[in-house]
């Protein structure tokens, strides 16, 4: 009988063909195809937990400020410079894409000499930043930035001084609140505090609610066109829009340092002014 050797086995194993590797391939492509986006929706949905995370910790750190001080909400000042000698802000700085020293400066987010609630969450800075605004101007990555430091501001409504707030873009329709009793239209379930600015508006730590057609301060649209934003009564969400904002992209980098980067004009009842204005602390329950 006739015996196989070895060697003559593993001569006469077959390889594979180049069309059985290109059809892997193939397969292994459509394969990727598929599970790309849905490992980008998650990490998208990711950044979005870690965001209403963050305006949950500063939430939490304006209850502790306010309970400290017999509910006296914590100062929110509009302002290009340092505020006036008496007041004493949530935070300090002014955020633009120009390559000033406020754009990276932690001292503004973690000292308590200018951010009044540091001190209740442990001087965390990345609580002040959503994850998805990772925009920089071409002048700051010619710096070697990573990021500027902070995406958040808060309602100029909710712990504003009026005189302050009169020398700004206001409008009548708003009420400013000093003490959480003083939310009534809506109450605090309904009465937002912090908020994603979009990275072309944001600039110092307050946020003007919009008037009837149009935007001052601009909400962001990181997360699948929405913000994250959270209330006084604690909860965090994040809300997309559906009208004026709905298309408007999440950065252009508009290199300027004036005091509004770009103000988006929006027809009469336009819905994404109407949700903000709603929630924004008005003087009676019609003066929308």
């Amino acid at each position: 009988m006739k015996r196989t050797s070895a060697r003559s086995n593993r001569s006469g194993c077959r390889g594979f063909t180049l069309i059985e590797l290109l059809v892997v391939i193939a397969i292994i492509a459509i394969l990727a195809a598929m599970l790309l986006p849905a490992l980008a929706k998650a990490k998208e949905k990711t950044k979005g937990i870690y965001c209403m995370n963050n305006t949950k910790q500063l939430m939490l750190a304006w209850y502790m400020y306010n309970n400290d001080n017999n509910d006296t909400i914590v100062q929110n000042y509009h302002s290009g410079g340092a505020p006036p000698a008496n007041a004493y802000p949530w935070v300090r700085g002014w955020i633009d894409w120009d390559v000033g020293t406020d754009n990276t400066n932690v001292l503004f987010l973690v000292d308590d000499r200018y951010a009044k609630l540091a001190k209740y969450f442990a001087q965390a800075k990345n609580i002040y930043k959503c994850p998805s605004d990772r925009y920089l101007s071409a002048a700051q990555r010619t710096r070697g930035w990573t990021e500027r430091v902070r995406s958040v501001a808060a309602n100029i409504y909710v712990g504003g001084v009026p005189s302050n707030i009169q020398s700004g873009p206001t409008d009548p329709l708003y009420k400013v609140m000093r003490k959480t009793s003083d939310m009534i239209y809506p109450g605090p379930a309904e009465t937002w505090v912090f908020i994603d600015e979009h990275p072309d508006s944001i600039n110092d730590g307050a946020f003007f609610n919009p008037r009837r057609t149009e935007w001052i301060d601009v909400p962001a649209t990181y997360h699948k066109g929405g913000s994250g934003l959270s209330f006084a009564d604690g909860h965090s969400e994040i809300h997309a829009w559906k009208a004026s904002l709905k298309t408007h992209p999440r950065s252009r980098a508009v290199t300027t340092t004036t005091y509004n980067n770009f103000v988006i004009t929006a027809p009469v009842g336009d819905a994404d002014i109407r949700w903000l204005a709603y929630r924004g602390g008005r003087v009676s329950p019609t003066s929308f």
